[in-house]
């Protein structure tokens, strides 16, 4: 028989793995992954094996979300017709110059192939060095490795662990340093630098991205802030990883997000992350977005930046990820800046490791605090009177503070916009407690006294079941957090009869 298709992203042992259904390559049970790798038809596969998780949504090293067994997944969602091309790289050996000549040669917008593992099996590295600037401000500020409003995004069919587009260090310049560090915490105003900046506001042409992981080196040491920012120096400046602009529209999946940005506070100006948008409407799938370096560059692995960040979006879709090991704060949705009620829906997503390590660095100003970190719920929704749906989740709150902020879900109001009608609807899922163990299995929530969300009462505003879709009732902890195993059982409480939720 014609050899399958590999798994990308998995490793296999030759001598121990088996076809199973058409297509796939599986581990026995209890099989050790040792001895040589296989290559099928030129690929190399990598990665750990495939373990079926206990808990829904379980991904992990050995069971990553962005292993794939059929290419066509890759551009499953994308427009028929979408124009895709081998990235150009004669004439040149400077990536930022080979995507410019690529897209500039087509005229059009333009998906770029990237090539995977060459014929040693190593990965590819596309490497950016400069944050250039963009527009005619001429602001140090608002620039960024790579832009080109022609560019649609990258496809990469050996998957994630085979094609990586780093940020190198060094990439700022002098004036760039001096800007940020004269940028306050008062003004409120974010750093407008980042990784990759990616335009796609036309439905019929939004941005695509596959197979590709996204990496940062530390940048120069920002060596002075403003005092109202809170943060120690020195330690390496901030940027955000990739950017999708103001109202795009865009499908990405089978990705690696690692430290691709690089964040010093939990609010502006320098509140960073891996991926961040406004305004849009996306589909995000099948990534890993981790704050930590990858060992490749920094075999500690000290953490370096956010998850994710939405602001006012339309729909924000994210299925099937594992978002992990936030240095200063958490999954953030801001929808201050207008009057949005969009949709922000989290389906089979994992979060573990979430702002709960106070942003220290062992090599850092003496493995003490950097500072800018809050003790952060591990979703934050800010000013939102949307939908948020949150179904088949895998949850774990890692933080040991007591401030009743540690929770899975907090809902705040920032700014000058406290709105109504927001409605939260759960299904299903598995939360996690490693600190207090009186409170596994309990879905938890914040609330700010002063939003809708509490006012309009939680009876109202949450929705919150089990699998089966049994309605859970909520408990208010009206005493100090958290409350103990015997409050909860005078009280009648269990995970599967109730959840929690007490005014901040």
């Amino acid at each position: 028989m014609p050899a399958p298709t590999p798994v990308v992203g998995v490793t296999y042992t030759a001598g121990t793995s088996q076809w199973d259904s058409p297509g796939r390559l599986s581990l026995p049970a209890g099989k050790a992954t040792t001895g040589p790798r296989l290559r099928v038809n030129g690929v190399r596969a990598t990665g750990a094996a495939i373990v079926p998780p206990t808990d829904p949504a379980d991904w992990s090293d050995s069971n990553p979300p962005y292993a794939f067994s059929d290419r066509a997944v890759l551009t499953a969602n994308w427009p028929s017709g979408t124009n895709i091309v081998p990235l150009n790289t004669s004439g040149t050996t400077d990536f930022y110059q080979q995507v410019i000549n690529t897209v500039a040669a087509q005229g059009k917008r333009t998906v770029i192939q990237l090539t995977g593992y060459d014929a040693f099996g190593q990965p590819s590295v596309y490497h950016l060095n400069q944050f250039r600037l963009i527009g005619s401000s001429g602001d140090p500020t608002y620039a960024f490795g790579l832009w080109h409003s022609n560019l649609q995004g990258f496809l990469c069919t050996d998957g994630p662990l085979a094609c990586k587009i780093q940020m190198d260090a060094n990439s700022m310049t002098t004036a760039q340093l001096n800007a940020m560090a004269s940028m306050t915490a008062a003004s409120f105003a974010p750093l407008q630098m980042g990784m990759m900046r990616l335009d796609g506001s036309n439905p019929s042409s939004p941005i695509l991205i596959a197979g590709v992981t996204f990496q940062a080196e530390d940048q120069q040491m920002l060596t002075a802030t403003a005092s109202d920012t809170g943060i120690v120096v020195p330690q390496p400046a901030p940027h955000q990883g990739i950017v999708l602009y103001y109202g795009a529209y865009s499908d990405i999946g089978y990705c690696r997000f690692l430290a691709a940005g690089r964040a010093c506070m939990s609010a502006p100006p320098f509140e960073m992350a891996n991926l961040s948008s406004a305004r849009g409407y996306h589909n995000i799938h099948n990534v890993e977005s981790d704050g930590r370096l990858p060992a490749d560059l920094n075999p500690a692995r000290p953490r370096r930046s956010d998850v994710i960040m939405g602001n006012n979006e339309l729909t924000h879709s994210l299925t099937d990820s594992w978002l992990h090991h936030s240095n200063v704060s958490h999954y953030a949705v801001n929808d201050q800046n207008s009057s949005t009620s969009g949709v922000y829906s989290l389906t089979r997503v994992k979060f573990e490791h979430i702002t709960d390590n106070q942003n220290t660095d062992p090599a850092l100003n003496n493995g003490q605090s950097l500072g800018g970190w809050s003790n952060g719920s591990i979703l934050g929704y800010e000013s939102v009177n949307g939908t948020v749906n949150i179904t088949d989740c895998n949850f774990a709150i890692d933080n040991t503070s007591t401030n009743p902020s540690c929770a899975d879900i907090k809902f705040t109001w920032v700014g000058s916009r406290n709105p109504q009608g927001g409605r939260l609807h759960v299904k299903g899922g598995v939360w996690h407690h490693h600190t207090f163990p009186q409170l596994e299995g309990f879905f938890i929530a914040a609330i700010l006294q002063s939003t809708y969300w509490w006012t309009d009462g939680p009876a109202t505003t949450l929705d919150v079941r089990r699998s089966d879709n049994t309605p859970l009732t909520g408990y208010n902890v009206t005493t100090s957090w958290p409350p103990s195993a015997a409050q909860l059982s005078a009280a009648g409480v269990s995970p599967s009869t109730h959840y929690l939720y007490k005014g901040v």
